[in-house]
């Protein structure tokens, strides 16, 4: 972990599905009643962080009795070195135990949502949480506030060596650091400034009475938005058309509360970052990685630059298609053959496991084997259990994956992502101390994003049937346009809710929409229609409520990708350096740890590459749908 504040590390844990991947519950898989129905080799055990409540009320009572302890040090860190090592040793002791507090309930919840009981032990776990950040939030304080020259002679005691690097960013940013009393009312407030995401999470996940349409068979079905993808990608258009109108149709009848929330949201940033002396709230967020502007500015520049091949991707799939204008309900279909191959868990897990032992040898493969063998992994969705895919565990337990099994080969892709960021989580707890495993949102995509191109290459080299390969094609198109450049898009938009709001100018739903609006025609074009629902685009993603968070997903696209390019190109040390800077965790800044990894990500070449291989793509897709 990069210590930031004790607030920062309240907020990580508040949005800890920094590694989620939303895939939408397919309409015809088989959704279990109950969780007891699905056999047990295919639901994850919990028991590894906690072995029951009684567990999470000792574990409580432990937390509990430790807070006073280390607020005992508040004042005297800059007394010695060895009194800060004591200090940090208590904090980090600790920490852990609040980490598995939070994830055990979190996790248990989200095996359905509608527990009670888990509910309440979440809702512990969060004041717990808030609790304990508000009493160790003088740490970063007391530490920048130790002189220049007492601090560095610090950094050579032997026990403080171990801390070094958390040291370091603390004097790097020290500016920034408010006094101990601020930084405790920053911390305090926690509970306070989540709130828009809980109100945006409540109204969205629980309030709203989504409208029903007539699927293809004309049965009446519910429009939710966890089914958004599955409804969007059905080769009948009506069927398109109905879903996204009652979905965005929905997102506009409430663009008032929705605007008021994401509003609330963005000036919640601007306080904190008037509060924490920066000029803008995108300079703190890439400050707290050490991220150069010029790296966000090249992501923008190069989408940009490369706007008419978005464009020809539109022109042709309005030919395919046999359309006069794109909307948005035509951006998700397929372009090749409907059907295909479909999946069970266990065929996907065999050929992923020969993926990766193929590709990252023994070390990787291993560390995937063991998650399926101790039940790391929650395969099938049952009723109540929320959807969607994501890795999150906890530093003394191991990384869980939470999927929603469709039979699909997007499920299969989804398990090489997801296992990506699993075996990433590993192998830096494995290798680093609790303090520097943490590795930042900016590079918590390379381990996911590389396996899947990785992925795609190597189904790719296994076929020579031009169905399939038609299949995988397309497959890789949407992952581009996902990932990368849809990012980008929402970015953008973020960006300028940002600065409008800096400017005293008001975060509507007509503001909000005429933004997004305009934001569409550049992207997608004059080809492209946006209908007077879809204005409320902007309502539906809800990164937009971790603060700057949807760039870094285009950036570890394109770190991962440079991976890519390397193990594509032969080249004999890309296993090695890949593996080694997954150990690293959290250890050095996260641009050091991809340098590790042979990527610079202030090359700008890495970023335009990205588009480079999307040109590449779109003429083989375009090729194959002409044969």
């Amino acid at each position: 972990m990069i210590m930031r504040s004790m607030c920062w590390r309240y907020c990580v844990l508040l949005f800890a599905f920094s590694f989620l991947l939303i895939s939408a519950v397919a309409a015809d898989q088989r959704v279990y009643e109950s969780r007891e129905e699905i056999p047990l080799e295919y639901r994850w055990n919990l028991d590894h962080i906690l072995s029951s409540k009684g567990a999470f009320d000792e574990a409580v009572t432990r937390v509990e009795a430790a807070i006073p302890k280390i607020q005992a040090y508040q004042g005297r860190l800059g007394e010695s070195p060895e009194v800060l090592a004591d200090a940090l040793a208590l904090l980090f002791e600790t920490d852990p135990k609040v980490e598995d507090l939070f994830v055990w309930a979190a996790q248990w919840r989200r095996q359905d949502t509608r527990d009670a009981e888990a509910q309440k032990y979440e809702a512990r776990a969060r004041g717990l949480l808030a609790k304990y950040s508000e009493a160790v939030a003088f740490f970063n304080p007391e530490i920048a506030q130790i002189p220049d020259e007492k601090i560095e002679a610090y950094r050579t005691h032997a026990r403080l060596k171990t801390y070094d690097h958390m040291i370091d960013n603390i004097v790097r940013t020290k500016e920034h650091i408010r006094s101990a009393e601020v930084e405790e009312v920053l911390a305090g407030a926690a509970l306070l400034t989540d709130s828009p995401r809980q109100v945006y999470g409540n109204l969205h996940d629980a309030d709203l009475e989504w409208p029903t349409i007539q699927d293809e068979d004309g049965e009446e079905v519910t429009a939710t938005p966890s089914l958004y993808y599955q409804f969007l990608s059905s080769p009948d258009r009506r069927l398109r058309r109905d879903a996204a109108l009652a979905i965005f149709g929905t997102y506009s009848d409430y663009g008032n509360t929705f605007a008021s929330t994401l509003a609330a949201s963005i000036h919640k940033d601007g306080w904190l970052t008037s509060t924490r002396g920066y000029e803008s709230t995108l300079e703190r967020a890439l400050d707290a990685d050490a991220v150069p502007p010029a790296l966000v500015e090249t992501l923008v520049a190069t989408v940009h630059d490369n706007l008419d091949v978005i464009h020809r991707y539109i022109e042709l799939r309005k030919r395919i298609l046999g359309l006069d204008s794109i909307h948005i309900y035509d951006l998700y279909v397929n372009l090749g053959p409907e059907g295909g191959r479909s999946y069970t868990f266990d065929e996907g897990w065999e050929l992923a496991m020969e993926f990766w032992r193929e590709t990252f040898g023994d070390e990787y493969a291993v560390v995937a084997a063991r998650g399926f063998a101790e039940r790391w992994i929650d395969v099938y969705p049952s009723v109540g259990k929320e959807g969607g895919a994501f890795s999150w565990g906890t530093y003394n337990s191991h990384p869980y994956l939470f999927l929603n099994w469709g039979d699909t080969l997007e499920d299969v892709f989804t398990l090489v992502h997801e296992m990506g960021h699993s075996v990433h989580t590993y192998l830096a707890a494995a290798n680093q101390p609790y303090h520097s495993y943490d590795y930042s949102l900016f590079i918590a995509e390379l381990g996911s994003v590389a396996s899947e191109s990785l992925f795609y290459e190597w189904l790719l080299e296994r076929t020579t049937d031009p169905a399939e390969r038609l299949v995988l094609v397309n497959q890789r198109i949407n992952n581009f346009v996902g990932t990368f450049l849809r990012q980008i898009f929402f970015h953008e938009f973020e960006a300028e809710a940002h600065a409008m709001a800096a400017r005293g100018e008001p975060l509507t739903k007509d503001s909000m929409g005429e933004m997004w609006s305009k934001l569409w025609t550049t992207y997608y074009g004059e080809g492209s229609e946006l209908d007077e629902e879809f204005k409320a685009g902007w309502a539906r993603p809800d990164h937009y409520y971790r603060t700057f968070y949807v760039w870094k997903y285009a950036s570890s696209f394109a770190a991962g990708e440079a991976v890519a390019a390397r193990f594509r190109a032969g080249d004999e040390g890309a296993v090695d350096d890949y593996l080694e800077t997954l150990k690293l965790g959290g250890s050095v800044y996260p641009m050091d740890a991809l340098k590790r990894a042979g990527v610079d990500m202030t090359d700008p070449e890495v970023i335009r590459a990205v588009m480079v291989r999307f040109a590449e793509t779109l003429d083989e897709l375009e090729k194959l749908l002409e044969e």
